[in-house]
């Protein structure tokens, strides 16, 4: 069966996200301008995914305030408004230009009518920069983890992005790079999940929590390969 609809995570998929060497640099860049430890710093952002990406330490600014205080650090308001505009800055950086695919591959699926959503686990930056830019405007669904309380592989997501292109599960393609065990929980639903492995040209392990340990089911090494799968 052809289907009708792909439903697409964000880093490491559409965008090329941090390496963990890269990660790790940005997370000391904001913790040398909140005056804290580095690796002390470091190690916290490490263990507070899911608080962050649910959205239980609030917007950036709240967020790096809420951090700093699980490690008794307390620095004035004025620093953390400039970490977090900063933070927000980087995080501009990265979603600013997809991969070199993506753009092409996202008219070829809304000139051909196919139902384009997105899940991103993230936080309060993500959701908030989406209106800038200027590539993401054929994703008719994009859900934010941030926004909805809960992360992958939440099934909630995957329903209601589903719901949000008014198509079932079994009509859509998930396609990610296995973070968050995502395509788990893509299956888990009724989705047809399929692991995306591109070349990173810094050559650096992707900065990814939770991954899908093993993935047994298909794989493909470029976006453009889902084509056959969909909908003429």
């Amino acid at each position: 069966m052809l289907l009708c609809g792909v439903v697409f995570d964000l880093f490491g998929t559409l965008v090329a996200g941090w390496g963990e060497q890269t990660a790790a640099e940005k997370i000391g860049e904001v913790a040398e301008i909140l005056g804290v430890a580095v690796p002390r710093f470091q190690e916290l952002m490490a263990t507070t995914y899911t608080l962050r990406a649910d959205g239980q330490l609030g917007d950036p600014a709240e967020m790096l305030q809420r951090l700093c205080a699980m490690i008794d650090e307390c620095p004035s308001w004025e620093l953390v408004e400039r970490a977090a505009a900063h933070r927000i800055a980087q995080f501009r950086e990265v979603l600013r230009e997809p991969l070199p695919e993506v753009r092409s591959l996202l008219a070829v699926l809304r000139d051909r009518q196919i139902g384009i959503g997105l899940i991103s686990d993230c936080s309060g930056e993500t959701p908030q920069l989406w209106g800038e830019l200027d590539w993401t405007a054929p994703i008719q669904a994009p859900v934010f983890s941030y926004s909805e309380g809960v992360r992958k592989p939440d099934s909630a997501l995957y329903r209601l992005v589903c719901s949000q292109l008014q198509l079932a599960p079994d009509e859509c393609l998930y396609v990610g790079d296995g973070g968050s065990h995502e395509l788990t929980g893509a299956l888990r639903v009724g989705m047809s999940p399929y692991q995306f492995k591109p070349t990173r040209s810094d050559e650096q392990r992707p900065l990814q929590y939770d991954p899908d340990p093993d993935w047994p089911g298909p794989t493909i090494p470029t976006l453009s390969a889902i084509l056959p799968m969909l909908r003429a």
